[in-house]
């Protein structure tokens, strides 16, 4: 009778071995399953986090352009011989900010949409900054005027500087604060002091 090598092959299982490779199976396709979706997961919050961040960013350069347009306004008005100085208007809050005090303002331009503004025509552009607004106020809180002031004198008066020239300098200084708001109503306050030599 011909004896077959591998006959521990066709050895019947023990009762204690059944169904034990189902059970390992089980359990491996339940550990696999629990790490595939704290994958998912994972990704979903992270996509979402870098939405967030994203707006942010977005918002953050909406209210950049607003300082940008705010120079601007007070470039074109100095060019025309305009020194701008504060009205009665004031101001405490800008975009739900406080601004530390009542702030008189020079000039404001508030709610500006920046689709409108770019002049954006690109759908996904408009995606992008769909409901994008950007506000401004420029406060004149400084004038300052010396006179006889020489070559150096700004620097500090010492034994060896001389007023090479006299006459009257100034300047006039200005704040301006600009903010952004975005579809989320997650908004960024910048502010800046620009100061105009007279």
């Amino acid at each position: 009778m011909p004896t077959n090598k591998y006959s521990c092959y066709h050895k019947p299982m023990n009762k204690k071995e059944e169904g034990f490779a189902l059970v390992v199976s089980m359990m491996l396709l339940f550990v696999m399953t629990i790490m595939g979706s704290t994958l998912v997961i994972n990704a979903t919050s992270q996509s979402k986090v870098v939405g967030i961040s994203e707006s942010d960013h977005q918002t953050f350069l909406s209210a950049e352009t607003g300082i940008q347009d705010a120079i601007s306004w007070l470039s074109r008005e100095i060019a025309k011989g305009n020194y701008p100085k504060n009205k009665s208007t004031k101001y405490t809050k800008l975009c739900d900010y406080n601004l530390g005090s009542s702030v008189e303002i020079a000039q404001e331009s508030i709610k500006r949409n920046i689709i409108d503004e770019m002049n954006i025509t690109a759908t996904k552009e408009k995606q992008v900054y769909d409901r994008q607004t950007y506000s401004w106020i420029i406060s004149q809180f400084q004038q300052s005027t010396k006179t006889n002031i020489g070559a150096g004198g700004s620097v500090a008066m010492g034994t060896g500087y001389s007023t090479a020239g006299s006459g009257s300098y100034g300047s006039y200084f200005y704040k301006i604060y600009a903010c952004a708001t975005d579809r989320n109503n997650m908004s960024t306050m910048l502010e800046t002091i620009v100061v105009i030599a007279l």
